[in-house]
């Protein structure tokens, strides 16, 4: 047989090989694709109930800020109708706001209950034209949205439904929008209606399929939103809550409970989909088997046809020289047998030189394919190496290293080396225990280290990860180490998964400043902190500058957030927020906070904050200072606010009057209104309401005057309107608030 068709044969065999083991590979396998296409329609839901979860919370944080805004709290106290100024800002604002397409919101209504008075982005209305002509809905009327005034909810989200203008002009479609209701818990009078454009928000966060249904119930199961009427969702499937599926009939039921909200997700897919997917499968390998045979034939020929001539000229030049050396003897042989010797191990010596460089360029390229698939970085020329290209059991070690207020001061110029020789550490301890393991920088303070067994990896807490706590923990005086360790992973398609889960766990660090071994997730607790009535409280004795009551209730909110079990980033958030809030004070009434922080940032002050002890240290002395600049800023006030200020102090029981005190001063009315505004930043009617609240708070923490001697006292003929006027500037009626401050006396 020749040399072609003993080559072109060998190709064949090898293909017709390789084509039976891949045919019986896929039909094995087969059977297990609907269970990945079901685990695909599982995290495709995960992954919209996650975004449904995240544009929550963003439109709840969003309205809340409006909610507090000084506008709004302007619009709030007094008669709307009477401050169009005020109405105008508030409109061009709203109107700016809702230019943005990724709030996904039709419109946000301001709505006055007592007054009738709507504010809205097309102009102001009232509440029965508006919902009745312009937001016409069966389902949400004007009387529906002034009952609803009354409930005691902050948030609540109702059912999806259809919209129209019903105009003497035109009558049209809207679309159908997801009503939400945001108000203050103990004030009826005012709220925030946001109109989420349902559908627009469906399209942005669900990847549906071909005849796919979606919904969304809330805690009490009523149905939110459904994206089509083709299915009916059974009793028993609404019911459900947690995470997983059910197969009724020819449909299968996905379903999801969100953990913050309550709601539940529901995916409806019908089998004959997971069918019309498989089929599809199978014609698109079908037919790329039979296209991978013909070229692999073409390909086989090919080059037995470019083998044969080549081979056939050498087997006959070695034939042919055979044929001399026998003649000549066997001298001629040994010599080139001596040189191809010597240069097959010159070959061997570069090839082990070349080995090795490629072995350590190749591990940095490891690192950087590591570093691109984490971070999501697409790579357009050839695929990178990567050490999980084959399943096998790996596991993430992320270590989070937080320099100390010293030693990070110390380091400024070279942290770069300090991380390097933390990396080392790290990359020594793992490499005598994991074959293959790789250690490598991730972020400016984040070590990960890739960790492989073939002999397959324990799930449970490894005594390696203790011995490694146990080494970083003699540097614990310099930096705060948390580490984070994955649970055991078997797919390389896993790999971001994996390294969020890891993040997410880096997140889960308590107070302390020893090294925290993280290997399980914890739900984050939900913190009221602080109540409506400790804000209200807080915030007036910051602008009062009144440190005698603002550092025992920061003390008792922090105790309050380390009992509750608050993580370390809710404490630091929590401070953060107290900070701002203060600068904004002392911003409002023109006092320079270089004048105390000694030109150390207070937030860079709160980093260095990692004990309970620490954080209440801060604030006693921060919460002092800022006190100290307030009162030193209220002394240096001219003559004429400072006889208006001593005497509302003096006189805030009598009946106080603009024009009254003007005369005292031999000014007019107005002018003494626009002048106090200008100097102090505050009404003169404001600062009369502040006076006396501050002193019936006074009277209610510190007397057992009755409610009625109290009002009478400050200033107020009658109990009811001063219970009115105290609710509204606290949150609470006085008998709450005396309640509230003797349990936390106790």
């Amino acid at each position: 047989m020749s040399l072609f068709y003993t080559l072109f044969g060998s190709f064949i065999a090898i293909i017709l090989l390789l084509v039976s083991i891949y045919w019986f590979a896929y039909s094995f396998f087969r059977e297990h694709l609907k269970n990945e296409i079901i685990l695909n329609s599982s995290l495709n839901l995960d992954a919209t109930a996650a975004n449904y979860e995240k544009h929550i919370k963003l439109i709840r944080s969003f309205t809340l800020d409006y909610l507090f805004e000084n506008d709004t709290e302007i619009l709030r106290r007094e008669d709307p109708m009477n401050r169009y100024n005020v109405v105008v800002d508030v409109h061009q604002e709203l109107k700016h706001k809702l230019n943005n397409p990724l709030l996904y919101v039709n419109n946000i209504i301001y709505y006055f209950k007592d007054e009738d008075f709507i504010i809205e982005r097309d102009g102001t209305r009232n509440a029965e034209t508006m919902f009745s002509k312009f937001y016409n809905s069966p389902e949400y009327t004007a009387g529906f949205w002034k009952h609803e005034m009354d409930n005691d909810a902050s948030f609540k989200m109702y059912p999806a439904a259809a919209f129209s203008s019903a105009t003497a002009f035109e009558r049209q479609s809207l679309g159908i929008f997801m009503p939400i209701l945001i108000k203050n818990a103990f004030d009826h009078r005012f709220a925030f209606i946001v109109l989420l454009d349902s559908q627009e928000v469906y399209e942005a966060f669900h990847k549906s399929k071909p005849g796919s249904g979606f919904y969304i119930l809330d805690k009490d199961r009523q149905v939110l939103f459904a994206s089509s009427d083709r299915f009916t969702l059974p009793d028993v499937i609404a019911d459900k809550t947690g995470v997983g599926y059910e197969r009724l009939g020819d449909n299968y039921y996905f379903y999801r409970t969100a953990p913050d909200t309550g709601f539940t997700y529901v995916e409806i897919v019908s089998d004959a989909g997971f069918a019309a997917q498989i089929q599809r499968l199978n014609l698109v390998m079908e037919a790329l088997l039979a296209l991978s045979l013909l070229i692999g034939l073409i390909i086989s020929f090919y080059f037995s046809k470019r083998f044969h001539n080549p081979l056939a000229n050498m087997i006959r030049s070695a034939q042919s020289l055979n044929a001399v050396g026998s003649s000549v003897g066997r001298g001629s042989r040994i010599k080139e047998f001596n040189l191809l010797h010597s240069t097959l191990s010159n070959l061997s010596r570069l090839n082990q030189e070349y080995h090795e460089d490629l072995q350590s360029k190749n591990n940095l390229l490891q690192q950087f394919a590591y570093m691109a698939r984490l971070k999501k970085i697409h790579i357009s020329e050839a695929p990178l190496p990567s050490a999980l290209n084959a399943d096998e059991p790996y596991r993430f070690v992320l270590i989070h290293i937080d320099f100390k207020g010293r030693f990070a001061t110390e380091i400024t110029n070279t942290p770069q080396r300090a991380l390097n020789t933390y990396k080392e550490l790290i990359d020594a301890h793992f490499s005598s225990l994991y074959e293959n393991s790789l250690t490598f920088q991730l972020e400016k303070d984040q070590i990960l280290s890739i960790l492989f067994d073939r002999n397959g990896l324990g799930s449970g807490h490894p005594q390696d990860l203790d011995a490694l706590a146990g080494l970083l923990n003699e540097d614990s005086d310099y930096c705060n180490f948390t580490i984070a360790v994955s649970p055991v992973r078997s797919s390389s398609a896993d790999i971001t998964e994996t390294y969020q889960n890891v993040l997410d766990l880096i997140r889960q660090r308590r107070l302390g400043e020893d090294v925290q071994l993280i290997t399980e997730w914890r739900p984050q607790p939900t913190l009221m902190i602080p109540s409506l009535s400790d804000e209200n409280e807080l915030t007036a004795n910051l602008q009062s500058g009144c440190s005698d009551v603002t550092i025992p209730l920061m003390d008792h909110l922090l105790a309050q957030l380390a009992k509750d079990g608050a993580m370390a980033r809710q404490f630091q958030d929590f401070a953060e927020e107290i900070v701002t809030k203060t600068l904004k004070i002392m911003y409002a009434q023109n006092i320079s906070i270089h004048s105390f922080t000694e030109g150390a940032s207070p937030y860079d002050q709160l980093k260095a904050c990692y004990t309970l002890e620490q954080y209440k240290a801060f604030f006693h002395r921060f919460l002092s200072q800022s006190a100290a600049a307030i009162q030193a800023k209220k002394s240096e006030t001219d003559v004429i606010t400072k006889f208006v200020m001593e005497y509302i102090e003096e006189n805030y029981g009598d009946d106080l009057s603009l024009d009254m005190i003007a005369g005292k001063l031999g000014i007019t009315g107005p002018y003494l209104s626009t002048y106090f505004k200008e100097k102090t930043g505050t009404n003169f009617s404001d600062f009369i309401l502040t006076v006396r609240m501050n002193k019936a708070t006074e009277m209610l923490r510190e007397t057992d005057l009755k409610v009625q001697e109290i009002a009478a006292l400050v200033g107020y003929y009658t109990v009811a309107s001063f219970n009115r006027v105290f609710k509204r500037f606290t949150g609470i009626t006085p008998s709450e608030f005396r309640r509230h401050h003797n349990r936390l006396k106790a």
